[in-house]
């Protein structure tokens, strides 16, 4: 979940709600299935936009929320191997301004591996990271200025936004932590995070219908998205962008799948064996740390990439008017995706799970 509900009140909508389905089904969903070798299946269903009748395909565009993090996580493996970060070292030492916990008066070092299993204190505040939000086609403050003005400020003045826990004693899911992340790899690296991944990511893996940003991508394979109610949204942006505003096609984010599967065995060249080892291993061992309150439903964590009770690996995502799911079994060397231009729900979830099981 990258959303408060609260934000819901904040949207607009320009039309009418569709009429066309129940609530118990999706306006548009895309499902594939994948080896480490190619895509097994692609299924699509519905409406990119409805109202114009144009059908969710497998060139259709949408953001895919939380998902977007494990390419924070396959970036920083990627400069860490190219020596511009660590991610055992403070992230102060990478920033033009520091950030710390006014909570804690001892000393407590923030590292990448904290922001990256979600341990690193910082904690989402509502009404910040709801302002975030904007109704426009671009952010309305870049990296620095948001973290300069709201995290860095805020050890001073703000304790609402950190725990009382110190760095790696206490688990608790942060969009903002992730965002930072993205933001230390920005200025290490002297890239933009979104010239960074399309480098090192997108481009490598041909992944040609994928961008952080409208002007990145077709806008005339953008989908159109909806809220539970069925009724379109605005188009908006966040300036957090890295930790969910990530737009791609179930083809292409197939394409990125194939790659994780043929990285955690090791047949992977976008980066070293030893680097897939780093991005996949498990940091809440005894080789590393248990922290407090970890989450049940992702009880272990690699960088930006959860391991599931299931023994699933992979991540989820929601925003306003879209949802996603990707995972893939070590075991079988098969993955899936899923992809839905409208926010998951009590109202359709049973049929995402039926969706999800026929595959």
């Amino acid at each position: 979940m990258r959303f408060s509900k609260l934000l819901i009140i904040l949207f607009f909508s320009f039309s009418k709600s569709s009429s066309y389905c129940q609530n118990d089904s999706f306006v548009g969903y895309a499902v594939s299935k994948v080896n480490q070798d190619s895509i097994i299946s692609c299924t699509t269903f519905g409406y990119a936009n409805e109202e114009n009748k144009i059908a969710y395909a497998k060139n259709t565009i949408q953001p895919i929320g939380s998902v977007s993090k494990t390419f924070i996580g396959l970036a920083l493996i990627i400069a860490q191997e190219k020596g511009i970060i660590d991610l055992d070292t403070n992230i102060n030492d990478y920033l033009d301004f520091e950030i710390s916990n006014p909570n804690i008066k001892e000393a407590n070092t923030i590292t990448l591996r904290h922001l990256a299993t979600h341990t690193s204190g910082i904690i989402d505040d509502e009404t910040i990271y709801e302002s975030s939000y904007t109704f426009d086609v671009v952010p309305k403050n870049n990296l620095h200025d948001f973290f300069y003005k709201n995290l860095a400020l805020a050890s001073k003045s703000k304790k609402k936004l950190f725990s009382k826990y110190k760095a790696g004693e206490n688990y608790s899911y942060s969009n903002v932590g992730a965002a930072l992340a993205a933001y230390v790899l920005e200025k290490a690296s002297g890239k933009p995070f979104n010239k960074f991944t399309q480098e090192y990511i997108f481009t490598p893996l041909q992944m040609k219908n994928t961008g952080w940003f409208f002007d990145e991508i077709d806008a005339s394979k953008l989908a159109l998205l909806y809220d539970e109610n069925k009724t379109p949204l605005a188009k908006y942006s966040c300036d957090t962008y890295p930790d969910g505003s990530l737009k791609t096609t179930i083809t292409d984010l197939s394409l990125y799948l194939i790659e994780l599967i043929k990285g955690y065995n090791g047949n992977s060249n976008l980066i070293s064996k030893n680097g897939w080892s780093t991005f996949f291993s498990k940091q809440f061992s005894e080789n590393h740390w248990q922290p407090q309150n970890s989450n049940p439903k992702e009880p272990n964590s690699g960088i930006f990439i959860f391991y599931f009770p299931s023994g699933e690996i992979g991540h989820t995502g929601s925003d306003l008017g879209a949802s996603s799911v990707l995972k893939f079994n070590p075991k079988t060397n098969t993955g899936q995706i899923f992809m839905a231009n409208e926010d998951l729900t009590k109202n359709n979830v049973a049929t995402f799970k039926t969706i999800w099981k026929k595959e």
